[in-house]
């Protein structure tokens, strides 16, 4: 009996070796086994028999063919068999065939011919068992170190948890935080900007009053001019009145006076001579005198009057020349805005005409560069046409020669 054994390693995450054997009596035996860490904890193993007879059993997990079981299982990781532990695929359905071969992996293991009895067969798979019961047990005994292991993951990954849940609740409260101030900043915002508005319309108001006041304001200068000027008028009249009246009264007093001295003359007469009436003549001198003062208070009052409404009319002028100039102020202002805009409509109609004239040039540039391309074009086309009737011509004058040629031909076939 020849046997052959072969270790490799196993395609598993931290994947420990697999063991494979052949033997004459196309016996397939494998171990693998592998334990990997990464958030998490794998341990596997499998243990695996077959006999001629068809017995399996499976343990974990694992797949049996044909009289070959194979016992396999693992954690963290998919087990993947090595080509050392690739045997029992050529195993026949009745696992004793004559024919049949068992190979495990790259091994140089020899196929053994003879056919084992049933006593060898138990004999050889009890020896073969015992190391890998000791290996399976001493990958079962690392267990408490990979839970060490995964128990202080556990413990610094909940570390990191709490640490990054309170990170996270410190940046929820300073969101809120900042939310507050933002809504504060946006309502001192608006506050301010209602103030703005409402100083802006105090603003526009106190504009408006300060103009009409400055209006009232030329107004009443206007209006004190004037009435200072009726003033000046009244009281050089005044003066005029009062310069007559002292003139007159004079004048009247130096007649008394004499018509005293002639009555005091004629009382002595009166004394000496015939008596004289003096009341009746100092009533008519009071009667000459109060109507000579009535018509010149009246013609005192007529000047006064005639003063007043020449005033009134002057004043009346006055208001008529300022609304005057007022309108002549508007007038030019409005000249002065048509003016403007007819020099800025100007510009703009030199402009259009200058683009124009512009489009124009490009556009009759244009017109010629087409105007000669449609005349190469119509050339080009003149010669093509020539050159098409030549070609006819020439197809007509082969087609005769083909027709004679095929006469000729059919002549001599005829012949």
């Amino acid at each position: 009996m020849a046997l052959s054994i072969s270790l490799a390693s196993s395609r598993m995450s931290g994947g420990y070796g697999g063991f494979g054997a052949s033997g004459g009596a196309r016996l397939g035996l494998g171990l693998g086994g592998g334990a990997g860490l990464g958030g998490g904890l794998g341990l596997g193993g499998g243990l695996g028999f077959g006999a001629g007879g068809g017995l399996g059993f499976g343990l974990g997990g694992g797949a049996g063919a044909g009289a070959v079981l194979a016992l396999g299982g693992g954690g963290g990781g998919a087990l993947v068999a090595s080509p050392a532990f690739a045997m029992g695929r050529a195993v026949s359905a009745g696992g004793l065939g004559g024919s049949a071969a068992l190979t495990a992996g790259p091994a140089s293991g020899a196929s053994v011919t003879p056919i084992l009895s049933r006593a060898a067969e138990k004999h050889t798979l009890s020896g073969l068992n015992d190391p890998l019961e000791a290996k399976l047990s001493h990958l079962t005994g690392g267990t408490d170190v990979s839970q060490e292991s995964s128990v202080t993951a556990t413990v610094e990954y909940e570390a990191q948890l709490s640490e990054y849940r309170s990170t996270l609740e410190t940046l929820t409260i300073d969101t809120v935080k900042l939310e507050i101030e933002l809504d504060n900043v946006c309502g001192t915002a608006h506050e301010l900007k209602a103030k703005f508005d409402f100083e802006q319309g105090v603003k526009f108001q106190l504009e408006s009053d300060i103009a009409a006041m400055k209006k009232d304001i030329e107004l009443a200068s206007d209006l004190r001019i004037d009435l200072d000027a009726q003033y000046s008028s009244l009281k050089n009249e005044l003066d005029f009145v009062n310069q007559t009246q002292e003139e007159e009264l004079s004048s009247l007093q130096s007649k008394l006076g004499a018509t005293t001295m002639d009555t005091s003359v004629s009382m002595i007469e009166i004394d000496t001579g015939k008596s004289f009436d003096i009341s009746a003549a100092l009533n008519k001198i009071r009667m000459e005198y109060e109507k000579s003062v009535q018509q010149h208070r009246e013609e005192a009052e007529a000047y006064y009057k005639l003063k007043v409404c020449t005033q009134e009319v002057l004043a009346l002028s006055k208001c008529l020349i300022i609304l005057a100039f007022q309108l002549i102020d508007l007038i030019l202002s409005t000249y002065r805005c048509l003016c403007f805009q007819n020099m800025t409509l100007e510009q703009s109609l030199a402009e259009a005409q200058a683009q124009s004239s512009v489009g124009v040039a490009e556009y009759q540039a244009q017109i010629a560069s087409l105007t000669s391309a449609i005349e190469v074009a119509k050339a080009d086309l003149h010669k093509q046409i020539l050159a098409y009737q030549e070609l006819l011509d020439i197809k007509l004058a082969l087609d005769v020669e083909i027709s004679t040629y095929r006469k000729l031909l059919e002549g001599d076939d005829f012949k």
